[in-house]
């Protein structure tokens, strides 16, 4: 009887766990290399997935009316994220920065978007367009972070979505404004979700040693 062969491990050679969050340096050197070697569809989809708090999976499904509001950026954006749609119908509300709205405003013209197209494509034109995916999504993070030297296996798109939540509980331990900021029902998960009590409890451990 021939042995059965051994299958392996589905998470061997790969990182595993939370996606750490970008520092503000982390995110401004990024910022540069986008805006020096990148197109303007990967530099406004950084930002956005930044100041938005969305899900790749909510990002990627953006369409030019969600940001958009008459021809002109939209003062506040509204997004009821897929996967509490059919059940708290949370929103997230959010606000483009001024240089985002800018980035929005020159891409939307040079890209000759309409109203009900995808906000974000695929960079060959296709009739009619296509919104980009989220492995296509996810490919890029891995291809940003490696630009500023950060190892690439170890990021993902949910460490654009906690940079910022994750920025704000650290200079104002709001834990409801984060939980606001990411459409969670729940502060618990909310807390989980940023390791709020880990990152606590090594900080305490740094401060009192043996």
């Amino acid at each position: 009887m021939t042995k059965p062969r051994k299958r392996k491990p589905w998470n061997k050679g790969k990182k595993v766990g939370k996606k750490p969050a970008l520092t503000p340096e982390e995110v401004q050197a990024i910022k540069v290399v986008l805006a020096q070697t990148f197109p303007l569809r990967d530099q406004l989809m950084f930002a956005t997935g930044l100041e938005s708090c969305l899900r790749g999976c909510d990002l990627v499904r953006l369409e030019v009316n969600d940001v958009c509001l008459a021809g002109e950026p939209r003062n506040v954006v509204r997004i009821t994220p897929t996967k509490t749609a059919e059940t708290t119908g949370v929103e997230i509300a959010f606000e483009l920065q001024p240089e985002t709205k800018k980035l929005l405003t020159a891409y939307i013209e040079a890209e000759g978007l309409g109203v009900a197209d995808p906000l974000f494509s695929a960079l060959r034109r296709r009739t009619p367009r296509k919104g980009i995916s989220e492995i296509a999504y996810a490919a890029l993070v891995k291809k940003w972070t490696a630009s500023i030297g950060l190892n690439p296996m170890i990021y993902g798109t949910h460490s654009i979505r906690r940079s910022r939540p994750a920025y704000v509980y650290k200079q104002t331990h709001n834990l409801r404004a984060c939980q606001l900021m990411l459409g969670h029902a729940s502060i618990t998960v909310t807390q989980e979700y940023l390791g709020v009590e880990e990152a606590e409890t090594l900080e305490i451990g740094r401060r009192y040693r043996l």
